[in-house]
Parts: C-alpha cells; sequence; structure tokens
C-alpha cells in the first residue's frame, strides 16, 4: 500500500477571541480579557500544537498562500507573539505566506507595537474603524475615537503598512443616509487600499437583541440600509475602488486574498478557540470547528486531545448550496460555470430549479455559462441564494 498523497492547504486562519470589551452587537466569538491579562504566551503555543497536529493527522502540505488572524481582537497580542506564532508555521509548513493579514481596533495600536508586527512578516492590516462619528461610536458601543482610528492609520502608514484595509458597518442606530456618505468620503481621503461595509445585523442574545430586536424602531430600516449600500457602491467605484464582493471594495490588486480563498471553496485550516477548517475532500467535502471557550481549547491541547468540538460530512446538496452562495457574493466572479459542472456534473443553468426565473425578475445574470448577481439581486442576496438552489 503506497503513502497517501499530500494535500495543499492554501490558507491558515487564528482565531483570537480576547478584546478589551465585547461589543454590544457582537456576536462573534470572542470575551472581554481576563483581569489577570491575556494567556498570550500559553495561546500562541496551543496555536503552534495544533497546527502540527492538524497537518500531520490531515497530511498537509505548505507553504499556505495566506495567514489570518482574526477576533476578537488580535491586535492585543504583541509583536512577539505574532512572531512566535508565524514562526511556527514557517517551520511546520514552510515560508512564503504571500499575504500575512491581522485584524486592529485602533486604541490597541501603538508605532511601536505596529512597527513590530511589520517586522514579524505581517503584511496587511485591517483596522476595524466602524464609524467616522462619535455618535455612531458611541452608539456602537466602540472604545475608541475617531481621532484615535485616523491616528492609528497614520502610525501603519510610518511603520511600513502598504496593504491597509478599514472596516464600516452601516444602518447603525441614529444613522442617517447623508452621515453616511460623509463617512465615506472620509474613508476614501484616507486612501486605504481596502474598505469592508458591514450592514448592522441584530443578532440573538446580543445586547443589540434586546435593545434593538422585533418591534423596536431605532434603527434605520431595510429600506435605508439599502440606500446606504448603493450610494456606497456609486462613490466608492467613483474613487477607484473596485466591488469584487459583496461587503468589499479594493483598489485594483489589493482584494483580501485570504476572504477570496474562502468563498472560492479552497481549504483552509482554521487555529484557535471556535474556529472553523474546511477541506473540500474526500467526496463532497468536510469541516470541523473547535471548542469556543478559549481555556477549554488550551485544555484539550495541552493534553493531546482533539480541540474540535465537531464535524460534518458535505452532501452533494450541500457542497452546491455552498457553492451557489459563495459564488454569487463575488461580485465580477459569478459562479463559474466550467467549474460547477466539473465538480457536480452539469452547468449551474441546467442544475439550479430557480434559475430562470430569477433571470426573468432582473436578479440574475448568465454570461456563457457563468451565473452573475444583478445589483438588484445584490439587495436580496441571501433571498436569491435560496430561490436559486
Amino acid at each position: 500500500m503506497g503513502l497517501r498523497r499530500k494535500e495543499a492547504v492554501t490558507g491558515i486562519y487564528a482565531h483570537i477571541p480576547f478584546c478589551i470589551r465585547k461589543c454590544p452587537y457582537c456576536a462573534f466569538n470572542s470575551a472581554s480579557a481576563p483581569a489577570e491579562g491575556i494567556p498570550e504566551t500559553r495561546y500562541i503555543t496551543c496555536l503552534s500544537q495544533e497546527l502540527s497536529a492538524v497537518i500531520e493527522r490531515e497530511n498537509l502540505a505548505g507553504p499556505p498562500a495566506t495567514v489570518y488572524l482574526g477576533g476578537g481582537t488580535p491586535s492585543l497580542l504583541s509583536p512577539r507573539a505574532i512572531a512566535d506564532f508565524l514562526q511556527s508555521i514557517d517551520r511546520t509548513l514552510g515560508k512564503g505566506a504571500k499575504e500575512i493579514t491581522i485584524e486592529a481596533n485602533p486604541d490597541t495600536l501603538t508605532l511601536p507595537k505596529l512597527e513590530g508586527y511589520y517586522a514579524s512578516g505581517v503584511n496587511r492590516l485591517s483596522i476595524g474603524f466602524q464609524s467616522f462619528e462619535e455618535a455612531g461610536l458611541a452608539a456602537l458601543g466602540r472604545t475608541h475615537t475617531v481621532e484615535t482610528s485616523i491616528k492609528a492609520y497614520g502610525w501603519a502608514r510610518q511603520a511600513g503598512f502598504k496593504n491597509i484595509g478599514i472596516d464600516l458597518i452601516f444602518g447603525t442606530p441614529g444613522q442617517t443616509l447623508r452621515g453616511w456618505e460623509a463617512a465615506l468620503e472620509k474613508a476614501v481621503d484616507l486612501k486605504p487600499e481596502h474598505i469592508s461595509l458591514y450592514g448592522m445585523t441584530i443578532e440573538e442574545g446580543t445586547p443589540f437583541y434586546r435593545k434593538y430586536g422585533p418591534g423596536k424602531k431605532a434603527l434605520p430600516g431595510e429600506e435605508a440600509e439599502a440606500e446606504m449600500l448603493l450610494s456606497a457602491i456609486r462613490v466608492l467605484k467613483g474613487a477607484g475602488y473596485r466591488h469584487y464582493e459583496v461587503s468589499n471594495f479594493a483598489l485594483p490588486g489589493f482584494e483580501s486574498s485570504h476572504n477570496t480563498l474562502y468563498w472560492k471553496g479552497n481549504p483552509y485550516i482554521g487555529l484557535g478557540a471556535g474556529a472553523h477548517s474546511y477541506m473540500p475532500w474526500p467526496d463532497w467535502g468536510r469541516r470541523w470547528w473547535n471548542a469556543a471557550s478559549a481555556n477549554e481549547y488550551m485544555d484539550r491541547v495541552e493534553k493531546r486531545l482533539d480541540p474540535a468540538e465537531g464535524n460534518e460530512e458535505l452532501t452533494r446538496k450541500d457542497a452546491i448550496a455552498e457553492a451557489v452562495m459563495l459564488g454569487l457574493r463575488m461580485i465580477d466572479a459569478g459562479i463559474n460555470g466550467e467549474a460547477f459542472r466539473e465538480k457536480f456534473g452539469n452547468y449551474p443553468a441546467e442544475a439550479l430549479s430557480g434559475f430562470k426565473a430569477l433571470v426573468a425578475d432582473g436578479l440574475l445574470e448568465k454570461k456563457g455559462e457563468d451565473i452573475f448577481v444583478t445589483q438588484k439581486g445584490l439587495l436580496v442576496l441571501d433571498e436569491v441564494a435560496l430561490k436559486l438552489i
């Protein structure tokens, strides 16, 4: 019996669940940092140990194309901790990742810290501005000010970063279309390489759900959110940004390589508390996810136990549904007809029952065998995907 062929992993995601204070709208796996401080050495050691175990178990080869540290607030970690983690990847999979991103909250950044991140190999920064209005930041429960955000951005440039993204949220409490357009102009003035825009969502279990949930009217609402998104598309395209994914805009050549590998269904390893991993083999693919608690995650890894608390084998139907939803998110790429046929046996227009009706309604369009969402369809994308499958 021969040795099993090594499979290539294209991305590594490391989840850092610690925050200064958990935002009231946030439903991600994150928590306020313990009073005694973040156990960064212990946590980074566990990430490295988990990586080694997954590589051996899954028979994976590298180097990865991308590394992404998300959260939570990864920028609470010291440059030394980040450098140790990146070096562990180099030792385990080989050096060669082209894009290494860290998410950051403005009030956790200093010039020396940013210089340290850059020196460690991080070459892409994603800063959570969220709003250019002080009232907006207060409504969101953020711990920084607009001035803090702009100062952190300047330090990042000074530290050497040439690939910076900023995040903004629209549809927030008290926000107006005029205020949103003013924020977009301020974002464009900074000239970041990447801008991510997220519509306000009210998730069950959050303080925001209790305050703004069903039956309560403090938010702008769906119609206003749609106007804000269309305004953003107009302003950012006019400033030279490419609208390459539903929520993401980039100057040409600065699209997020890491997020793109998710949308294209490439394999990735998720490390850390609550992180998800995906392998498109065998058959229709499988995924697993880790224990959400940082302490439980670290305890399991240190005891040489599998930190995963769940896994699933995808069915053909699952795989088609994911290919549809992810493909439609990519504005210019869409659902690639040839790739779809190679994997599932039919072109999308033949395999997807709701296709003709959605084209007739002006929500989808077909170019060759590829399928794209229209601007009208973009505003109701989840609904379109469900009707298409």
